[in-house]
């Protein structure tokens, strides 16, 4: 882990990982001009924040046997070719309905990144240097949440939305030239089989049924269901709701951008020191604790009210992701691929349906996001607390065959 080789190999896969959060991010200061642009209402503009984790969700099924048949560096090239597709499909839309097939498009290409990236930290470190890998990612990650809303404001300000989706292209583009250019094949063997759908049902089938594997991920989905539902309704509250232009709108990022990133380094320290339960406790309580916050204090609209409990609940998020990736992974090394697409699967999936309860009931306060991400917060918790606590420390490989 501290070789220079394996330094260069994590910042690769931290730009890899980096490129779902910087899809989602990038374009939220430009999210109440395209509804004037596309003469169209809130509601259906968010969806296309909802459509895109759900081609994101989706692919991931797909992505993760063909990297184990396959290898990671052609199923990587494959999907980001996609990914620059649709960003440049989205740049040249005119019309509400094409722009929303683009961005699904483009959420097809993007989870190529974050799929192949975990199954190569799996490929190639142990488990402790894993925990660290993950922790050193969710570090440098927080950069992407923050940066994306600061471009994206003032991309949005100088150039208008359009070049939102250019800037999108073109980093896609950076990262087919570096995986061709840097990245070396890391698959221990291919499987001839992992595509079959008889192994593909039993392989998935094991790892659903799998108590350990669902209770480590559990905070992890159920989170990110509570920070996609903040992204879709942030952009509304702060720029409709309080006025503030889409560059201070996106300078807001730092604030929980930074909490995240202290959850995520902090998780890293704590390695070693502290078990993988008790991080992961350590941050499902901080992330309780916000999403209540976010509930009591969404009856008045304010900056204060919504950035404070949400640098809580992110704080927390952070926290717990590296032990809880590297415990639910652990587990599977020869079905590593299979693993990272149902864990991506499944946190996408519930960050869609988070964002689409906001898009659907959102009436201009913070009461809805409010209600998502304290009742996320509770259900990540509860799963842990009945599935990976009862399952014990078991290292049980159900579904690898």
């Amino acid at each position: 882990m501290d070789k220079p080789g394996s330094r260069n190999l994590i910042v690769l896969l931290t730009a890899l990982v980096a490129l779902g959060p910087v899809s989602v991010t990038l374009y939220l200061p430009s999210m109440p001009a395209l509804g004037v642009e596309f003469q169209t209402d809130t509601g259906q503009v968010q969806q296309s924040f909802t459509i895109f984790l759900a081609g994101f969700a989706a692919a991931q099924l797909v992505y993760g046997p063909l990297a184990d048949r396959f290898g990671r560096r052609p199923v990587l090239i494959g999907g980001l070719l996609l990914y620059i597709a649709g960003s440049l499909a989205c740049a040249m839309s005119t019309a509400i309905d094409t722009f929303l097939l683009a961005r699904l498009t483009q959420g097809l290409g993007a989870c190529v990144g974050p799929v192949v990236a975990r199954a190569i930290v799996r490929d190639k470190f142990e488990r402790s240097d894993a925990v660290r890998a993950f922790a050193f990612i969710g570090t440098a990650l927080a950069v992407a949440p923050a940066v994306g809303p600061l471009v994206g404001g003032f991309l949005e300000v100088w150039f208008g939305w359009r070049s939102a989706f250019v800037f999108l292209a073109g980093y896609g583009a950076l990262m087919t030239w570096l995986v061709l250019m840097r990245l070396q094949e890391t698959i221990p063997a291919r499987d001839s089989n992992a595509v079959d759908p008889v192994r593909l049902a039993r392989n998935y089938g094991g790892l659903i049924s799998n108590r350990r594997y669902l209770g480590w991920l559990a905070p992890i989905v159920f989170g990110l269901g509570g920070l996609f539902a903040y992204n879709a309704a942030a952009p509304f509250l702060f720029i409709e709701g309080l006025g503030l232009s889409p560059d201070r709108f996106g300078m807001l990022a730092v604030f929980t951008v930074s909490a995240y990133a202290t959850g995520s380094w902090l998780a890293g320290r704590l390695e070693g020191r502290l078990s993988a339960k008790g991080t992961a406790g350590s941050g499902l309580a901080a992330a309780i604790v916000g999403g209540a916050l976010m509930l009591l204090l969404s009856g008045e609209l304010s900056i204060a009210r919504v950035i404070g409990p949400m640098m809580l609940f992110v704080f927390g998020f952070g926290l717990l992701i590296p032990a809880c990736t590297a415990a639910a992974l652990h587990p599977f090394p020869r079905i590593a691929g299979s693993a990272s697409a149902l864990m991506g699967f499944l946190q996408m999936g519930m960050g869609a349906i988070g964002s689409l309860i906001v898009s659907t009931v959102f009436d201009g306060t913070a009461l809805a996001m409010g209600l998502v991400l304290a009742a996320m917060a509770l259900m990540g918790g509860s799963g842990f607390l009945v599935l990976a606590r009862a399952a014990g420390t078991e290292d049980t490989a159900a579904g690898e065959g």
